[in-house]
């Protein structure tokens, strides 16, 4: 093969296949030299992959009162509780045992073997002398569906989800709870 059909098919293939290309802008600035790229594409992969429900917030909304139990503050936002930590607020899940007189957020009744709950946001909660407690999630609870914050993941050969503490299994009506997880000891 002559040179020229090297370099003709060189040619066409950067045509048909042109390489991804960044723009670069150099600054110089007091000896330093500072190097801009443009990547667009990077950005729009990012947004692809955004939460639509964020689990930190930078400001709680207004009129928001905070809940203070065992020296913590919760701030319910949305049917979730927030702390603050590092100058943002997080997403968290309030302990068993907490008590609130109100339970924020869209909340479900479920009945299991005969006991009545309140689930919402994957947090189950038992009314108690007007107030409502933070209970563990009963076995056999079934809810339709789950916050975005749950994790998939495979649990001895059989694909669950993983929230709060509490596995559940996907199921004809929504997720069932099959196990709780224990929490490390200190």
């Amino acid at each position: 093969m002559s040179p020229w059909k090297y370099l003709l098919t060189l040619a066409a293939i950067l045509i048909l296949f042109p390489a991804e290309q960044a723009e670069a802008q150099v600054v110089r600035r007091r000896g330093v030299t500072v190097v801009k790229v443009d990547r667009r594409t990077k950005r729009k992969i990012r947004r692809k992959k955004r939460r639509i429900r964020r689990r930190t917030l930078r400001r709680l909304p207004a009129n928001t009162v905070a809940i203070r139990y065992r020296n913590v503050n919760y701030y319910p936002v949305g049917g979730m509780y927030f702390i603050p930590r590092q100058g943002v607020y997080v997403r968290a899940f309030p302990p068993r045992g907490f008590r609130v007189a109100t339970v924020p957020g869209n909340v479900v009744r479920i009945s299991v073997k005969g006991s009545p709950y309140l689930y919402s946001e994957g947090v189950f909660y038992q009314e108690d002398k007007g107030a409502y407690e933070v209970v563990d999630a009963p076995l056999g609870a079934v809810v339709e569906e789950l916050p975005e914050d749950a994790e998939k993941m495979n649990f001895d050969g059989i694909s669950t989800y993983e929230l709060n503490e509490v596995l559940y299994q996907a199921i004809d009506d929504g997720y069932e709870v099959i196990d709780l997880l224990e929490e490390p000891e200190e």
